[in-house]
């Protein structure tokens, strides 16, 4: 067989990065001009069918503001593009294009959580329709940045980070959630999930340069070379041009594939492992089962010798039955154990007598799927009573294996979106008694109890898995929209509580007025803070006016602040009355905390009367002798200390916080699933991070159902990251991480 090979030098590096650049700038121009040019139809059928009228004046507001905004949203895609584009070294922080600002809210709201969940679940549906191209695109970037320092982040062309360059270039514009949400799912439709193109154009130009051709299988020697040589076998399967430039699209959230995104990597795969099967290549070292060693020259073509492959399946059948007959925790055996079982098990259908041998393909198809279930169980992101679940189903796939040769050459085939289905549901049970789990225990033991030959029964498993996919979706968001409002709720009182700590603090409080401050005028500062947050103009106004009140009812200290008590106590009194008759609180308590408040002014007056005083120097009484809200002519009422800072606790506290916040790493963000730390003899649990509070360093961790389950400091978690404690859960697709990391292994032993 012939090879080509390809030979790499550093100094190739830097104009292929340029070439990738203006392929990348290029292809993703035409797709948003085509966005563009087709976003009045797309959008005016949207609004024809939507079923309020709400919905449909979001349609059409949409529509004009794109063709006012077009031009400003293409310039400031390209220019958050080229960010990404920048050089390893000379970001801050490689392929990120979203950061916290201190000066906005400091708690995530419910219109940034819905859009950081809208930008994760497109970039998901992204990589489950294209996920093996932008594989191969990262591997060849990594190996670029190896080669100078000059290179794009091998995380930058990230689907995820595509769709947060798009979401900054709509930052300018004044858009509703809806809006926004639209824009959002337009770019997804129009761009995102048309981009397999480009990520197979980028990887084709990679590959005609020598970097990485196809990820071919490296042989051990070529490896330790400096330079890399890459075999590329002459049988690739090449995609139709029709399908590589027009391929189907169909909807993600029903759970299709497109026909050819991913038909080339998929078949060279299968073709990789055929050579394995069939011993076109071999390989051998610890971890390897003995049965990849055997080369062509020495596979025994007799077939007398050999198990009818009938024989085989009905002796995996037999033992499929005693895995569905028993419900203990499933435990996995070694390849040779399993051989073992499977040839007594045949012995008995021969009178006990061995005769014959395993095929080497059967025998090599059954080691291959013990390596890959070795691979789940080394896969950190599959809690362990997953794992226990899916080593179950090892047998019927091995049964698959043999029977269907469209298994590793289909990324959609039913067996294995069982196990990717199964494990992507198990990904926040903690434990067996969670009703989830007993769900999932009865789909797979339908499995083991239905499945003979015909693949219907996984088939109907993905069925069963989808509609549950759904359902628990739809569960989870209702629950955890009303976990992160509650967690806004409560640091929003926690806020108003400190500021009137703050303020009662520095003056003090007539008993008159507690139910005006501590009722009335706290629930308006509740509520504008949770509508428009800590920055806004109606919340600092509703904290001056505080400021404002508590002074001004303190001790006048001469008769310019006792005159000036006098002549602007009534335009306070109006200010309160009105804001106060905004909110929605009871008019009557409004005003009987209003009269309370007209007497605490009366009394401060009558108090310290300085009416009869004649002091020639001092302003005339009728003079306008101080605006209300300056504080001069108030010097001598008490003041924070001197030497304090000038933050106030709060600010002070913020400040921290976000020090604090800093010290997580960029990854860590809402909707991100980890295995958290519970203290020493407590066992970890699998949580997702549902809200990030900035001012008070706190990150809030819900379970599957979308429940409230732990609260951690940022310093600490980032510690407890640092240190292994807490980990990461990978979101990848099990069946695929797992098949990698056999196909690695075999290629490093061969």
């Amino acid at each position: 067989m012939s090879a080509k090979i390809y030979t790499f030098d550093s100094d190739d590096a830097l104009p292929i990065i340029d070439r990738v650049k203006t392929v990348l700038n290029q292809q993703l121009s035409e797709l948003m001009l085509a966005m563009f040019n087709d976003a009045d139809d797309i959008l005016f059928n949207l609004a024809e069918s939507a079923q309020t009228n709400e919905d449909q004046n979001h349609y059409f507001d949409t529509i004009r503001l794109l063709r006012v905004e077009r031009k400003t949203i293409q310039q400031a895609f390209g220019v958050a593009l080229q960010e990404l584009l920048q050089p390893v070294n000379k970001q801050d922080e490689p392929g990120e294009v979203t950061v916290f600002d201190e000066d906005e809210l400091s708690l995530v709201d419910q219109d940034e959580m819905e859009e950081m969940v809208a930008i994760s679940a497109m970039s998901s549906r992204a990589i489950s329709l294209f996920g093996e191209s932008i594989n191969h695109l990262q591997a060849r970037l990594e190996f670029l940045s190896l080669k100078t320092g000059q290179a794009i982040d091998k995380q930058a062309l990230d689907p995820k980070h595509i769709c947060e360059s798009f979401s900054l270039s709509l930052k300018h514009l004044a858009l509703s959630s809806n809006n926004r949400l639209i824009m959002n799912k337009l770019f997804e439709q129009q761009v995102l999930l048309r981009m397999v193109d480009v990520y197979q154009a980028i990887n084709q130009l990679l590959i005609d340069e020598g970097v990485l051709p196809q990820i071919k299988l490296m042989h051990r020697h070529a490896a330790k070379k400096a330079s890399v040589v890459i075999e590329q076998q002459e049988s690739i399967i090449n995609t139709e041009p029709g399908n590589m430039s027009s391929p189907l699209y169909q909807d993600p959230a029903a759970g299709y594939v497109p026909a050819s995104a991913q038909s080339q990597s998929h078949n060279e795969i299968h073709r990789v492992i055929n050579r394995f099967l069939t011993g076109g290549a071999t390989a051998s070292g610890p971890g390897i089962p003995g049965s990849f060693s055997v080369a062509p020259a020495t596979v025994v073509t007799c077939n007398a010798q050999y198990y009818d492959r009938r024989d085989v399946v009905k002796a995996l059948s037999s033992l499929q039955n005693r895995v569905s007959q028993c419900h203990t925790a499933a435990s996995h055996s070694s390849a040779a154990d399993f051989k073992r079982q499977l040839m007594a098990d045949m012995s008995t259908r021969s009178g006990g007598a061995v005769t014959k041998q395993v095929s080497q393909v059967d025998e090599k198809t059954i080691d291959l799927i013990e390596m890959l279930f070795e691979a789940i169980i080394d896969d950190a992101s599959i809690s362990g009573v997953m794992t226990n679940l899916l080593l179950r189903m090892q047998t019927p796939v091995i049964k698959v294996a043999m029977l269907d040769q469209a298994f590793f050459s289909s990324p959609s085939h039913p067996a294995r979106s069982v196990l990717n289905l199964t494990a992507q549901l198990g990904k926040g049970i903690n434990q067996k008694d969670d009703p989830l789990y007993v769900q999932l225990e009865t789909i797979v033991d339908e499995i083991l109890t239905e499945f003979d030959v015909d693949i219907i029964s996984f088939q109907q498993a993905v069925d069963q898995l989808n509609i549950l996919i759904n359902s628990e979706q739809e569960k989870t968001e209702i629950i955890e929209k009303q976990t992160q409002r509650t967690v806004l709720q409560e640091h929003a009182r926690q806020v108003v509580l400190e500021e009137l700590q703050y303020r009662i603090r520095i003056h003090e409080m007539p008993r008159l007025v507690h139910s005006l401050v501590l009722k009335h005028w706290s629930t308006l500062m509740f509520h504008r803070y949770i509508r428009e947050g800590k920055n806004s103009e109606s919340w600092n106004q509703a904290v001056t006016i505080l400021s404002q009140l508590l002074l001004c009812l303190q001790a006048p200290a001469n008769q310019q602040q006792w005159h000036a008590l006098k002549s602007r106590q009534l335009g306070l009194i109006d200010s309160i009355r009105l804001a106060l008759y905004a909110t929605r609180q009871n008019r009557l308590e409004i005003d009987t905390a209003i009269d309370h408040l007209v007497h605490a002014f009366k009394q401060v007056l009558d108090k310290h009367d300085f009416s009869n005083d004649i002091d020639n120097n001092d302003a005339s009484p009728d003079t306008d002798v101080i605006d209300f809200y300056d504080t001069a002519a108030f010097d001598s009422l008490p003041e924070i200390d001197s030497e304090s800072p000038r933050l106030t606790p709060m600010e002070q506290a913020a400040e921290l916080a976000r020090d604090k916040v800093a010290l997580l790493p960029t990854e860590v963000r809402p909707g991100v699933w980890f295995e958290i730390y519970n203290g020493e003899g407590s066992p970890s649990r699998r949580l997702k991070l549902s809200v990030i509070i900035m001012e008070d360093a706190e990150l809030v961790f819900v379970d599957r159902q979308g429940v409230r389950q732990m609260t951690k400091d940022a310093a600490l978690f980032a510690d407890e990251l640092s240190q292994d404690k807490s980990r990461f859960i990978a979101d990848h697709s099990i069946f695929e991480h797992a098949l990698s990391h056999v196909i690695s292994s075999l290629a490093a032993a061969s």
